[in-house]
């Protein structure tokens, strides 16, 4: 498996992973520890079906980025979604110990449009209109990744995005994951007003 990162800066990480992970639509899947990936669900132009998502009811954040990416007339979806709450090894003292990782994997509706290149774009489009925050910690990685099959298509690629909200305690690294999902949020909605002979649109 090769993994290369493609874009670095503070706050954020774009990379590239040759291996593909899924293939879309999937089933709902018991995991080993008990968790369960609860299934695709097509939620493109119909932003209200967020609401009902396991995952999104555990953050309005996430609940509004979903509700963004597949809001009616937008050339964008989403293909799944997670987050949930880690701990970790502060590197110095003072650091957070907790964060909330997640991820959601968005892809243009049409099936030719996710290529490789045009991901990256996307990811140069979303990471560009993505403020910062003085009252939170989070970042971003996104990882441009390979689909087994696209609706039946070969070939295509998702963005794979990971928001990150790091924390002292839970609701302060909840805080800051909602935060970061508004941010990125605000960000899709920028991309999606862009007029449809902008260059990320075009073949």
């Amino acid at each position: 498996m090769a993994y290369t990162i493609l874009a670095q800066g503070p706050g954020y990480t774009v990379a590239q992973d040759d291996e593909a992970h899924s293939s879309i639509p999937y089933g709902a899947v018991d995991r080993e520890n008990g968790d369960r990936n609860h299934g695709f669900v097509d939620l493109a132009d119909r932003p209200e079906l967020a609401a009902e998502i396991p995952e999104a009811k555990r953050s309005v954040g996430l609940r509004t980025l979903l509700e963004t990416v597949n809001g009616r007339g937008s050339p964008l979806m989403t293909l799944g979604c997670e987050c949930g709450m880690f701990t970790r090894e502060p590197e110095s003292e003072g650091e957070p110990d907790r964060y909330v990782g997640s991820y959601v994997a968005i892809a243009f509706r049409a099936a030719g449009m996710n290529t490789a290149a045009r991901i990256y774009e996307l990811a140069r489009a979303v990471l560009g209109r993505t403020a910062g925050s003085d009252a939170h910690h989070y970042t971003f990685e996104i990882t441009i990744t390979p689909l087994r099959t696209f609706f039946g298509n070969a070939g295509c690629l998702e963005m794979h995005t990971n928001a990150i909200g790091y924390g002292r305690d839970d609701a302060q690294a909840w805080a800051a994951f909602d935060a970061a999902c508004l941010a990125l949020s605000s960000a899709v909605e920028g991309v999606i007003a862009l007029p449809p002979d902008d260059a990320l649109f075009q073949p």
